[in-house]
């Protein structure tokens, strides 16, 4: 059992640094393991537990992974697992971790609402101020404002900002929390709301803060995530060169996911919407299709 539980939270840290296509077979190998034991061996009732917690955080792991590979259908049915094995531990807390997923999901998927009902019902049972807790309310703020919710966002972000005052600037894996998420949300959050300069303003922090991360808690998703909100601001404020400069800079990731192909599909549209005369916008439509077909 404490075999499990070190690779599993292996996972966990390192999650970041791994290629999602790379990371499937190791978690989905662990995840038969544990189901192995599940069903074909005998355990305590205390082991029952701790199977079923390895199991439905495994869930959660693959989850993650299959939204970054762009598969929905898994990221919803491992989140569902992910409840039932969390409802079989007796531990909310692995539902709520599947709902953080699902949210993000729908968020990306174009589903602003179905994102705020995940991020909403995970805090509901998520445990008061941890770690879970804290990112759902951060997730509840960027759905209303990626759903126009002005008024509603401003009061999610309130509480999401009181939690930041409180955390480290560095994360500590796909299970931790650190305050420069929460800057990172208010970027998408404002360029969404239509407030470019104050987009700018977090991207730019986001930004500063993710380069300066120590190696083993590097997160290049979501620098090239904050990248390219940095790109909208630009290209909000009149400035497509400087819009397409920092959009290849966020292309330059190692792991490019699933959201960083679509963030920066939505970015080249609204770059030929507004700008269809300018020579860095084509040159960044051809690049970009060039990118996205490898």
């Amino acid at each position: 059992m404490a075999e499990l539980e070190t690779a599993v939270d292996g996972l966990g840290t390192t999650y970041s640094s791994q290629p999602p296509h790379e990371l499937w077979p190791t978690a989905a190998r662990l995840r038969h393991r544990v189901f192995t034991f599940q069903h074909e061996h005998r355990h305590t009732l205390r082991e029952a537990r701790e199977l079923a917690r390895h199991a439905g955080m495994l869930s959660v792991i693959l989850a993650w992974v299959a939204h970054d590979l762009g598969e929905g259908d898994l990221v919803r049915a491992y989140c569902d697992d992910a409840w039932a094995q969390g409802e079989q531990a007796d531990l909310p807390e692995v539902g709520a971790w599947a709902e953080d997923v699902r949210s993000t999901h729908a968020l990306y998927d174009s589903r602003p609402l179905d994102a705020l009902l995940a991020a909403t019902r995970g805090l509901a049972v998520a445990p008061r101020d941890g770690n879970a807790a804290v990112r759902l309310s951060a997730q509840v703020a960027r759905a209303h404002a990626r759903l126009g919710n002005h008024h509603e966002f401003e009061r999610a972000a309130v509480r999401a900002r009181d939690y930041q005052a409180q955390l480290p600037v560095h994360g500590t894996g796909l299970f931790g929390v650190d305050a420069v998420r929460i800057t990172s949300y208010d970027a998408s959050s404002y360029g969404w709301l239509g407030h470019a300069n104050r987009a700018r303003a977090a991207a730019e922090e986001a930004i500063g803060q993710y380069r300066s991360f120590p190696r083993p808690l590097q997160a290049p998703t979501r620098l090239a995530i904050a990248q390219l909100d940095l790109a909208q601001a630009h290209s909000a404020l009149g400035e497509p060169d400087a819009a397409t400069a920092t959009a290849r800079q966020a292309l330059t990731s190692g792991r490019i996911v699933d959201s960083v192909r679509g963030r920066a599909q939505q970015l080249d549209h609204t770059l030929q919407r507004r700008y269809p005369q300018a020579p860095a916008v084509t040159e960044f439509t051809e690049e970009l299709k060039v990118i996205l077909a490898v």
